[in-house]
């Protein structure tokens, strides 16, 4: 559907120095037709006169006006902003329902007719109750769906199940519930009951955010809890800084020896952390079976040729010594989803008597970490990382916050 605004209602009302701002909602030749006065009036000077949607107020920073006239055209462009968004929205979710495509002309015309007032705050919407959360959160879902990745979808699709587990055992939530006391709730249950790492909580919360923020943007009353800004309302601290592992404890996962399930585990763990590997990059390698590793040797040693997924090319990476007797004695680890690898690195964790929160990205870091307090130089450890500046590497390892301690560098 198209909103479109008018200087006026004829074309005599063109030449006039002040006019009153008229909308026309439009969607097919005998579909919606309607036109209403928005009760706002502007100066010609702070008309555009564009064709289409594009009319409108002028553009705020250009030409000379005064102070209460470049104030008055902003208030005006908010609130015809704010019309066309919220009946937009509305729209679309009458594109939902089964009746739109029964709607004869005058049917369109009094939903038309309804909802611009509502715009207006003429009439109020007739339901005053806030929708629930999971109805607007599988709304989101459907909305983006087409342009997201099959991991993506998962993801959404993992979210939305825990949600609707933690709802089964305290109510259902509507989106202006969705506050700091909902935030505590499910904290509580995602780490007492479920056992989830600070990590997984911090992805919830931030998917809860994405979900309200997008109907805040696009529904002018949708209700929402104003905690959803509040500074507490996010990833926890430790979700944000990443822990690492240090060497003795890396030492006491390379030792394990025990179940086939927690030893394969570990080598994932040695590949991600001495190749330097993001999961990404493990996952192109190996969720194929058999398939070939492009390793090679030059006069500087061993090398592995790896598919670089965030920049897409492949750049050759140093092998050490325990991956290569690895390769050379055909004991590389099988493929194993991330969700299995984050759950099972916690059982290991455990084995070896490890109490940090740890994930798969946790060993790319601590490789750049450790190899930098060793006294490893930016550059080498860009050769394994594949950050493109130094910069991008000291931002990584959060060089602040490390204390480099003066040891001759390990190459």
């Amino acid at each position: 559907m198209n909103v479109y605004y008018l200087y006026g209602r004829t074309k005599e009302d063109l030449k006039k120095k002040e006019q009153t701002i008229y909308v026309r909602l439009f969607y097919g030749r005998n579909k919606v037709n309607y036109r209403a006065s928005t009760k706002l009036t502007i100066k010609k000077e702070g008309w555009n006169f564009k064709k289409g949607e594009e009319a409108g107020v002028v553009n705020l920073m250009s030409g000379t006006r005064s102070v209460e006239d470049s104030q008055y055209f902003q208030q005006v462009k908010d609130k015809l902003d704010y019309y066309r968004s919220y009946l937009k929205n509305e729209f679309r979710q009458l594109k939902l329902k089964a009746e739109f495509n029964v709607m004869d002309k005058q049917e369109w015309n009094e939903w038309a007719k309804e909802h611009f007032e509502i715009a207006l705050g003429v009439k109020k919407a007739k339901s005053e109750k806030a929708p629930l959360f999971m109805e607007k959160f599988e709304q989101y879902e459907k909305f983006y769906q087409r342009n997201w990745t099959k991991n993506t979808k998962d993801n959404y699709n993992t979210i939305r199940n825990k949600l609707k587990e933690f709802e089964s055992n305290t109510r259902q939530y509507r989106t202006d519930e969705i506050d700091l006391v909902f935030y505590n709730q499910f904290q509580e249950w995602c780490y007492g009951v479920k056992g989830h790492a600070p990590s997984t909580f911090g992805g919830y919360i931030s998917k809860i955010i994405a979900v309200i923020n997008h109907f805040r943007s696009s529904e002018p009353n949708f209700k929402f809890h104003v905690n959803i800004d509040h500074k507490n309302f996010n990833a926890p601290d430790e979700v944000k800084e990443k822990e690492i592992l240090e060497e003795d404890e890396l030492e006491l996962l390379w030792n394990y020896k025990g179940s086939v399930k927690l030893e394969n585990v570990r080598d994932i763990a040695k590949l991600l952390y001495f190749v330097c590997l993001r999961w990404n990059e493990f996952n192109y390698e190996f969720k194929v079976k058999d398939k070939e590793l492009e390793i090679y040797k030059t006069k500087d040693g061993y090398f592995w040729k790896i598919y670089e997924q965030k920049v897409k090319h492949r750049k050759g990476i140093p092998i050490h010594t325990k991956l290569l007797e690895m390769y050379e004695q055909n004991t590389m680890p099988y493929y194993i989803d991330i969700g299995n690898f984050n759950t099972y690195i916690k059982e290991l964790l455990n084995e070896v008597g490890i109490t940090k929160h740890i994930t798969s990205h946790c060993f790319r870091k601590s490789f750049c970490v450790n190899h930098y307090m060793n006294g490893m130089t930016e550059e080498d450890i860009m050769e394994y990382s594949g950050h493109k500046s130094v910069k991008a590497l000291r931002s990584y390892i959060n060089i602040d916050k490390v204390n480099r301690k003066n040891l001759i560098p390990t190459k």
